[in-house]
């Protein structure tokens, strides 16, 4: 994955709802040996698919873009927190 990526992992799996319809879902887990803590956990319902394989690859390639999303956003937060704990003079 991306820079920062490498400490997460998305799994990406279907769920049957009905004829041709599966909820794609995905769980985003911290990277890491033994159990791997989850993080977050998403759907995306009502999706048409062919086959389980393409809802999962579907639910996977969401669950990427969620964490590059969440990944972005925290470390805009650390920035901000970090630019509030200098000083003025170092600002720019």
């Amino acid at each position: 994955m991306e820079g920062g990526m490498d400490y997460l992992v998305v799994h990406g799996f279907a769920v049957r709802e009905g004829r041709g319809k599966w909820a794609c879902c995905f769980e985003i887990r911290l990277a890491g040996a033994g159990e791997q803590p989850l993080l977050y956990r998403g759907e995306l319902h009502g999706r048409r698919f062919d086959c389980e394989h393409a809802a999962a690859q579907a639910a996977r390639e969401a669950g990427q873009r969620e964490a590059v999303l969440r990944v972005e956003s925290l470390r805009a937060l650390i920035l901000a927190q970090h630019r509030l704990r200098l000083p003025a003079a170092t600002l720019p």
